[in-house]
């Protein structure tokens, strides 16, 4: 099953999604859609991703989503 990044991105979601770790301490779907909407739309898709997956595995899980928003 897809996370919300994912389908927001359409993008087809998988057991190892990085972005779906990264979504969870955002507790409202709709929030989650539209966090990842504006960084996909200021880093582009496939540049948010490889931002996200060139991070350091052990800020990956909130830290690193979280701090794109609050720059």
């Amino acid at each position: 099953m897809s996370c919300n990044g994912c389908r927001v991105l359409r993008k087809g979601g998988k057991d190892d999604c990085i972005l779906r770790p990264c979504l969870s301490w955002i507790t409202s779907s709709e929030s989650q859609a539209n966090a990842t909407l504006f960084l996909a739309k200021f880093y582009g898709r496939t540049g948010l991703l490889n931002l996200i997956s060139a991070g350091p595995r052990h800020l990956r899980p909130g830290t690193l989503f979280f701090s794109f928003l609050q720059t």
